[in-house]
């Protein structure tokens, strides 16, 4: 039994365990030498949580054992679920050096702020340490929305957005020729950035903040920070996905254009302190799903798609990535007891995933066209997984150049992948598959590759990236608008690269692939050549794209095409030209990764064959990791549209990142105000 609080605090219950001999006891020594001085209570102070929704407590420390603890919460002692008092294991789980407490699967139904204190003690003494935390209630008398649409452009920020409007549409005498789907959302607002650890985020904490109500340290989703010796038995805090299919019955759908085991997709659905263990995290996503619609836990998972492949394969296969390195072994007993947890986790890189979502009962595509289990053709199921690539999809640009040309080698070819689907394609599928749960549903879709690409220094990339994310925002509104109560939100988890429009190529196209090589001008008095080709100000002609009829420009390489900077950049040289192949990607199985530098393609942007005659660039920073551009602490635009309700409003001016959580629960508690 765990224990949580209704209207009043926790001593009623704390007296029944107390009477059992359970409780460690409040009271301090009188006089202690020493106190062991890393100590750590969990959850951070200040977190807030939904009224109802489930979290772990944890008190842990580094010192001299044996360990012993004792928490309180509003002055009512608490019983631990784990961790032997005066002993030097404690509870099995934490790191060499450290003993750890636990209290698994919490919850609080009274709104307000309540106290959290507790005492560490090791040989040398005991410490103190107190936190405090918020719940917070949302339900209003108003229109509940039944649907939730979250669409993150990972990396997305104000001037990617104009960027891929002027591409879109144009601009003439001062006025833009049109507007994006997310251009025209009534809700509009800004939300900062920041992580629990640093001013700026990585995508866990990024997509995580917006899908718990708090803050994570980077590199950390769905958990609070803890010195344990498996990434996945860290503290865990539930999802909205968790507590929308546990108390109401929906039904959770990711779609993503990286590989699943991404920051952003994970985030929705995955507890794990390193966002990088791929073979546990797309293991938990079926484990933790509940395909069978129980209610008791899990997301209610019904469709997944994206890529990642590789860690559906046993190992050994090619393109596979599973390892035990990045798998979980047993989940601790009181974790899968308090989150009603019907599997404990193995150790198993032999695993055939997709053979076993395939027996949940999950239809299974790979391609978008061909074929009888393409997306385009496998009609309506129950439950849908799509894997179309073994790592990351190729980015927009390299997809749609497959298309226009199919007979033409390319490089989504060179992936091994030449049939993957749009991003809109696979919302649309997506939320044929959610729509048929009358309950509800939440879904998230990710434009992956703006960050991606923005990192790469990519610049036009990114921009075709926004572009298909725009179209897949139109269709999350089309369907807002013919279901009712669906409230579609668009939003980054954070800016990358410092993206910004600095102007328009003075002169021609044809000018600027005839300048010679000018790399070596390093010296500030010798101008190159191609930064003189830099129109500014009154010099920055509006460009006049040409738009073919899929949506995208038929080529950025054209007279007077806009040029960009990046303000957080790392080395790199540049032509200001379209590069013909992207750098290679991260999330890729090493086989393939092997193949692909066989045929040219390189691993950092300093080392593209394209930009040997470009001029070099000194970057802001560097990042040792592939010498990439780096994510900013800038805001981030949000957008939101509700089709039958006016929880829109939630979201207009500055708000923390956080409160993202918090609106979204109101749009579905009938409450559109704060």
């Amino acid at each position: 039994m765990i224990a949580h609080c209704g209207t009043g605090n926790c001593s009623a219950l704390a007296r029944r365990f107390a009477g059992l001999g359970l409780l460690v006891s409040l009271n301090l020594p009188a006089s202690a030498p020493a106190q062991p001085s890393e100590v750590y209570l969990s959850p951070p102070d200040g977190a807030r949580f939904l009224a109802g929704q489930r979290f772990d407590l944890r008190v842990e420390g580094k010192g001299t054992g044996p360990f012993a603890a004792t928490l309180a919460i509003d002055g009512a002692p608490q019983m631990f679920s784990s961790g032997r008092p005066h002993s030097l294991d404690t509870d099995g789980i934490s790191a060499p050096g450290y003993g750890g407490f636990n209290l698994r699967g919490y919850s609080c139904a009274k709104p307000g702020v309540h106290t959290v204190s507790a005492t560490f003690t090791d040989s040398t003494g005991t410490a103190t340490r107190s936190a405090s935390f918020e719940i917070v209630a949302v339900r209003g008398r108003g229109q509940r929305d039944k649907n939730l649409i979250i669409l993150l452009g990972d990396g997305m920020g104000i001037a990617h957005r104009a960027a891929a409007r002027i591409v879109r549409y144009g601009v003439r005498a001062g006025t833009p020729n049109g507007f994006l789907a997310m251009d025209q959302f009534p809700g509009t607002g800004l939300i900062t950035t920041h992580s629990l650890n640093s001013i700026v985020t990585d995508s866990s904490p990024g997509m995580a903040c917006f899908s718990t109500g708090n803050h994570a340290n980077n590199n950390e989703e769905g958990v609070f920070p803890a010195h344990v010796t498996s990434p996945f038995y860290a503290p865990r805090v539930e999802y909205l996905s968790e507590y929308l299919h546990r108390t109401m019955g929906k039904s959770l759908g990711i779609v993503t254009t990286a590989d699943i085991e991404d920051a952003t997709p994970a985030a929705n659905a995955v507890h794990t302190g390193d966002r990088a263990a791929g073979t546990g995290i797309c293991d938990q996503y079926l484990d933790e799903g509940d395909t069978a619609g129980s209610g008791r836990y899990g997301t209610g998972l019904a469709v997944l798609m994206g890529g990642g492949r590789r860690w559906f394969l046993p190992q050994g296969q090619f393109g596979s990535s599973r390892d035990t390195l990045t798998d979980y072994g047993p989940l601790p007993e009181d974790l899968q007891r308090a989150w009603s947890l019907p599997a404990r986790g193995k150790l198993d890189p032999g695993r055939d995933l997709l053979a076993e979502f395939r027996a949940a009962g999950f239809t299974y595509t790979d391609r978008w066209h061909t074929g009888p289990n393409a997306l385009s053709q496998v009609g309506t199921p129950e439950k849908l997984l799509g894997l179309f690539a073994y790592g990351n999809m190729n980015a927009a640009m390299d997809k749609i150049a497959k298309r226009r040309d199919p007979t033409r080698p390319g490089v989504v070819d060179d992936y091994r992948d030449p049939d993957q689907p749009m991003l809109d394609e696979m919302a649309a599928a997506a939320l044929r598959v959610l729509r048929q749960n009358r309950r509800g549903f939440v879904l998230l879709v990710e434009g992956a590759h703006i960050d991606k690409q923005s990192h790469l220094m990519d610049a036009d990339r990114a921009i075709d990236e926004v572009l298909e994310f725009d179209r897949a925002v139109a269709v999350a509104r089309q369907f807002a608008d013919q279901a009712g109560q669906t409230v579609v939100v668009v939003l980054a988890d954070h800016e990358c690269s410092g993206f910004s429009v600095i102007g328009a190529l003075r002169g021609d196209i044809a000018h600027l692939r005839d300048l010679p090589a000018d790399s070596a001008l390093v010296h500030p008095e010798e101008q190159p050549a191609r930064q003189r080709a830099v129109g500014t100000g009154t010099r920055a002609d509006f460009p006049r794209y040409h738009i073919l009829d899929d949506g995208y420009p038929e080529t950025f390489d054209i007279d007077g095409k806009l040029l960009f900077g990046f303000g957080a950049n790392s080395d790199r040289h540049e032509t200001w030209l379209q590069k013909e192949r992207p750098v290679l990607d991260a999330l890729l199985p090493e086989d393939l990764r092997t193949e692909l530098r066989g045929k040219g393609y390189v691993d950092e942007p300093r080392e593209r064959h394209e930009e040997a005659a470009g001029f070099f660039v000194r970057g802001q920073v560097f990042e040792a990791k592939n010498h990439l551009a780096v994510h900013t602490a800038a805001d981030v635009p949000v957008s939101a549209y509700s089709s039958t309700s006016k929880a829109y409003q939630l979201f207009y001016g500055v708000q923390e990142n956080t409160e993202v959580f918090f609106n979204l629960m109101r749009a579905v508690s009938g409450r559109t105000e704060k």
